[in-house]
């Protein structure tokens, strides 16, 4: 029997009216733009009018179209908001240079060169479609000119391009505009990409970047080959949205945000991600881990402008079938994934090892694989981990033998964790559920090793000893070593049981490359604890 996806429909278009309703007064009356505050400080040099805006602001103009269209929403026909989603329009072909590329501008003042920037031509796009009867005869030619020019552009773009998670999307949006405008040489030019796109899937379900997987970044594939299934109806592409949605339930914490453990790219963020939400639709776990992301999404966590354009198409475009049960249905469970992964749930707590590794790439955008094991659980979310930086050693789980990048990790065969070489050094991370505690193991054989893990804490936090030290974390450096830190560390009431000799510090922010000084934005500091082994294993326990 077909389960129908109205009831998610309706709860999305909900939580969507929350985060617009957020976002709407950021909007400037003058310009039509959608402003909002840098992360930190401007980049020096930057210009002033130039603070605080990103063409993927504009992004938002899809979710207003879906809104102001959309019987029953508290936006339907609303005048106000068809204002604003024309003006934004308006406001990207302003921005267009003559050949329909824009400058990629970051709300920091920063500059990274002229782009097609096909997040926002799709949101523009979809705008457009939604959109069309209300736009005056002058708005729809200047629209339709700058939408030609971007999808022109897009179209000779991607038939010189690698296979890569932008041109994937831009691809999807290539083949839509060309249904919508009447250009088989876009829709040609999109479906050479897809054919690309689906031969370069690996085994797991996910595609490559940087050498291995991104929980992340696949979600733009399964988003653009998800909306490109339901514009086309080429069920080629229904085995891979199979496998793709066979990733992401696996590698999904239980509050709905990916698992940064296995990725090379990115670091955990906590929130939810709602691209990809159609592509997931097109098999029944895939429909029943839609029906989860929709129950635990947060308005004010998850849809930021960027978000906000892509969970729209979710409301247009969501296939209805059967659902299946997904990982996160069970309470207990120790599941390898193909031979470089394993994740736990045991009650309250979750748990991620991974033994994928692969050589430091040289891209700023591919990070260190340095990080195997975080450590989650339902009261504190993530308590162990949150994924891997770049030329930082103090984020490594293990430092043997003068490296801090594994040579080689493999899955130890009794299920109970995994093994990384070091050159001549062999470390292991062990990990059970012992009397409601996590119990974590580390062993170095053929030499001394630094075995050290990322502790979730931010300014604010109240962490203390079981020497006594007790400190209100803030802009002062904290190092405690091991005369002061003693058998335990407990941070807002989660302790840590650790290893005689550990010692720990704070703060340590992780390699940024979305920001042109690499800096990490405020509030992402963590703590390191870190301890020598030298023959002996190191215990680690973790309760609440």
């Amino acid at each position: 029997m077909e389960t129908p996806m109205s009831d998610i429909r309706e709860l999305i278009l909900q939580v969507m009216a929350e985060g617009v309703a957020k976002l709407l007064p950021s909007f400037n009356e003058e310009t039509g733009r959608f402003l909002s505050e840098p992360d930190g400080p401007p980049t020096p040099g930057a210009k002033a009018e130039d603070i605080g805006w990103c063409v993927m602001n504009q992004d938002i103009l899809y979710p207003l179209a879906v809104l102001y269209t959309t019987p029953g929403t508290r936006l339907y026909q609303d005048g106000d908001i068809l204002d604003k989603a024309l003006r934004a329009g308006d406001a990207i072909r302003d921005f267009q240079e003559a050949d329909g590329r824009v400058e990629f501008l970051k709300i920091d003042g920063s500059r990274w060169g002229p782009t097609y920037m096909g997040w926002t031509n799709y949101a523009w796009l979809e705008a457009y479609a939604l959109l069309g009867d209300r736009l005056s005869e002058a708005r729809r030619e200047r629209w339709e000119t700058g939408l030609i020019l971007a999808h022109d552009g897009q179209a000779r773009e991607i038939s010189d391009l690698h296979v890569h998670n932008i041109p994937c999307w831009k691809a999807m949006s290539c083949y839509r505009a060309g249904q919508l405008m009447g250009r088989p040489d876009w829709q040609e030019a999109g479906t050479a990409m897809i054919d690309a796109v689906l031969a370069e899937q690996q085994p797991g379900g996910y595609w490559a970047e940087h050498g291995g997987p991104s929980t992340l970044y696949n979600h733009v594939y399964i988003h653009g080959l998800g909306l490109y299934y339901t514009f086309s109806g080429d069920e080629r592409l229904l085995p891979a949205l199979q496998a793709a949605a066979d990733f992401h339930q696996t590698f999904m914490y239980p509050s709905g945000a990916p698992v940064e453990t296995v990725d090379g790219r990115v670091k955990y963020h906590g929130r939810i991600m709602v691209m990809g939400w159609v592509g997931l639709s097109a098999c029944p776990h895939g429909r029943r881990l839609v029906r989860y992301l929709s129950e635990h999404l947060d308005a004010e966590r998850d849809l930021t402008r960027f978000q906000g354009g892509a969970i729209a198409s979710a409301v247009q475009h969501l296939i209805a079938g059967d659902e299946a049960p997904i990982g996160l249905d069970s309470p207990a469970s120790r599941q390898p994934y193909q031979d470089w992964a394993l994740v736990c749930r045991e009650g309250a707590w979750f748990a991620c090892l991974s033994a994928f590794t692969s050589p430091p790439p040289a891209s700023r955008w591919g990070q260190d694989r340095q990080a195997f094991l975080s450590l989650w659980h339902d009261r504190f979310g993530l308590i162990l981990g949150g994924g891997n930086s770049k030329n930082q050693p103090e984020w490594s789980n293990f430092v043997a033998d003068g490296r801090f990048v594994p040579d080689k990790g493999e899955l130890l065969a009794d299920g109970s964790g995994v093994t990384l070489t070091y050159g001549k050094v062999r470390c292991s991370l062990r990990l059970q559920f012992e009397d409601g505690k996590a119990v974590i193991e580390g062993t170095a054989e053929g030499g001394p090793a630094v075995q050290q893990f990322v502790v979730r804490t931010s300014s604010g936090d109240t962490i203390h000893s079981a020497e006594g030290k007790r400190t209100q974390l803030d802009d002062a450096a904290v190092q405690w070593p091991s005369s002061q830190l003693g058998a335990w560390l407990e941070v807002n009431g989660c302790r840590i049981a650790v290893p005689s000799g550990a010692r720990f510090s704070w703060p340590s922010s992780a390699f940024n490359p979305y920001a042109a000084d690499g800096v990490g934005p405020y509030g992402s500091e963590v703590g390191i604890l870190a301890v020598r082994l030298d023959g002996k294993p190191a215990r680690w326990e973790v309760s609440l």
